[in-house]
């Protein structure tokens, strides 16, 4: 009785280890490993350089991992096919159809466009590859400039003319919209003729720190030719960096369109005329009213008619007198 048992569970026995062989014949192939995904953060953002976290998510598909899986990054320009940067960390035992991810920190300069290529290898041999491409990272915010700083306004005061040469004050208004004090900065301010571009005057003042909410002016004198016309940039920097920039314009010689002809026209200005004199100073012109023009229509005063009118009447007894 126990044969009978033992021949009746041995054909089960036999097809069962037959099934868990063929199940296992693909767990005793080499691994097959790929790069699922490939995942990219900023970390640091610099006027010059951008800090980047790549996370590369990897997995063996089917087969038995034989070691460490090791995953190689390099980062390439775009433009010129040059390895820019490269870096290499561990992922770990995959196992049977294991999974796994490596973070790497890559320092790539903050301009123009890069292939990040993620290759897998186990024990020196590669295994797959995954590439992502990054764009344009200069239009990146660098992260100093999320100071909450910003210019409001800028005019303009002619301060003094003197042969040809006008000197102009600059007054910038910045405010700082940010929470925290913005901290102490550094101010450039330059002048360029609006055709040519060529720079005439360019200066560069300290601002101490502007607190919460508030708006500071600062002003920068300028000397620059007179009757041209500028452009006048306004740079912050902070840190050797330049974290914000403004613009404005300063016509000392204005041209009119002309609507019929389309012909452009230039206009002379007295540019001494916006020189602003302070109160008390050789020069200044208090409120006094003056004589003025009216906006009659120009002729003679009643006296002045009355005397013509009256030579006239002479001048004719005069005439009825003679034969």
């Amino acid at each position: 009785m126990p044969d009978n048992r033992i021949h009746s569970i041995l054909p089960v026995v036999l097809l069962l280890s037959l099934a868990a062989l063929v199940f296992c014949a693909g767990c005793l192939k080499d691994s097959s490993v790929a790069v699922t995904s490939i995942t990219v953060g900023a970390r640091e953002v610099t006027g010059s350089e951008v800090t980047l976290d790549v996370t590369s998510e990897i997995q063996n598909t089917y087969g038995v991992s034989s070691g460490i899986s090791r995953v190689q990054l390099k980062a390439y320009d775009t433009g010129s096919g040059l390895v820019i940067a490269e870096q290499a960390g561990d992922a770990g035992f995959l196992g049977i159809r294991g999974a796994g991810s490596v973070t790497q920190i890559i320092v790539l300069p903050r301009k123009g466009s890069y292939r990040l290529v993620s290759t897998v290898f186990e024990n020196g041999q590669r295994k797959g590859q995954g590439e992502l491409t990054v764009y344009s990272l200069e239009r990146l915010t660098p992260d100093i400039q999320e100071t909450g700083l910003a210019i409001t306004d800028i005019d303009f005061l002619v301060k003094k003319v003197a042969g040809d040469r006008a000197t102009i004050q600059t007054d910038i208004y910045l405010t700082n919209n940010n929470r925290a004090p913005s901290g102490a900065f550094d101010i450039e301010v330059k002048a360029k003729e609006e055709d040519a571009k060529l720079l005439a005057d360019k200066q560069r003042a300290r601002v101490e720190s502007i607190q919460p909410d508030a708006t500071r002016v600062s002003g920068v004198i300028l000397s620059v030719p007179d009757q041209y016309n500028y452009v006048v940039e306004v740079l912050i920097w902070k840190n050797e960096t330049i974290i914000l920039r403004g613009e404005g314009s300063v016509r000392l010689r204005p041209g009119v369109q002309v609507a019929k002809d389309t012909q452009f026209v230039t206009k002379q200005i007295e540019t001494s005329k916006f020189v602003q004199e302070p109160a008390g100073s050789p020069g200044y012109a208090s409120a006094v009213p003056q004589p003025y023009a009216t906006m009659k229509s120009p002729g003679l005063s009643a006296p002045l008619v009355l005397i013509a009118l009256s030579a006239l009447a002479v001048l004719a007894n005069i005439r009825r007198r003679q034969p």
